[in-house]
């Protein structure tokens, strides 16, 4: 079972223009840990404080590297991004799905 994250938008695109959406790109966006996920870093990518390229870092992750997903949102581009946790450490943050395979687990919007 391979695949991108991005297979969350099939959720449908009327999640991404909802009363929640952020007033600018690094706004505060909620998350929870209320699915199953994991996949695999699919790249070297920064894992970001919010969901947004332009938005701060919190760690470079590198290609192959275990990500457990804990939820997903549409960014203020509407674009998907997924929000979790890298393997074996408390490292947490924001990547957008396509830097991620979808390997198993549920995956639900945060």
């Amino acid at each position: 079972m391979g695949g991108t994250i991005t297979g969350a938008s099939t959720a449908g695109a009327a999640d991404s223009g909802g009363a929640s959406a952020a007033a600018s790109p690094c706004d505060y966006q909620s998350y929870r840990n209320n699915s199953s996920a994991w996949g695999y870093f699919n790249g070297t990518y920064n894992l970001k404080t919010r969901p947004a390229a332009e938005c701060g870092n919190v760690a470079r992750i590198s290609s192959g590297t275990k990500f457990y997903v804990w939820c997903y949102t549409y960014n203020y581009y509407g674009n998907v991004w997924v929000y979790g946790r890298k393997a074996g450490t408390d490292t947490r943050g924001w990547t957008s799905g396509d830097n991620v395979t979808y390997e198993g687990g549920s995956l639900n919007h945060c």
